[in-house]
């Protein structure tokens, strides 16, 4: 008789031959979950840094004021502060507008700029060229007398 197990069957694959796709797949899906979670956990160590920072600033806030309200009553101390903080708030909010078109997102528009005043005119315009039928000129009218 001939022994059957030294044949492989057609068309289906050994316990050896699968075994290591699977461990494979296992592993990558293992170390996708992984860095799942370490992200999640550098999200939330971010986030408790940002309220430490806040509450670090507050901190500094009560200081500067209490330092003034040495030398100053104290609602005029905390108007100081207030006065400060708004400043270089707005300091921060130029430079950042300023960022937006060298490094913003990539893809992004350039911010808009602001316009400006209009400036007089130092020599007149010369005439542009009418885009459509142009009326007759009117004549002046004279002064009503008054």
């Amino acid at each position: 008789m001939t022994d059957k197990s030294d044949y492989p069957k057609a068309g289906i694959p050994s316990a050896g031959d699968l075994a290591e796709p699977v461990a494979r797949a296992v592993r990558e899906e293992v170390r996708r979950e992984l860095r799942e979670q370490s992200g999640r956990r550098a999200v939330r160590l971010y986030g408790g840094a940002a309220a430490a920072a806040l509450y670090a600033g507050g901190a500094l806030t009560a200081c500067l004021v209490l330092l003034f309200a040495l030398a100053l009553p104290g609602w005029a101390a905390a108007l100081v502060v207030f006065a400060l903080l708004l400043v270089v708030a707005g300091w921060l909010k130029n430079a950042a507008a300023g960022q937006e078109g060298v490094g913003g997102r990539p893809g992004a528009p350039p911010a808009p700029s602001a316009p400006s005043a209009p400036s007089a005119p130092s020599a007149p315009a010369a005439p542009s060229a009418p885009s459509g039928p142009v009326a007759p000129p009117q004549p002046p009218h004279p002064p009503h007398p008054g």
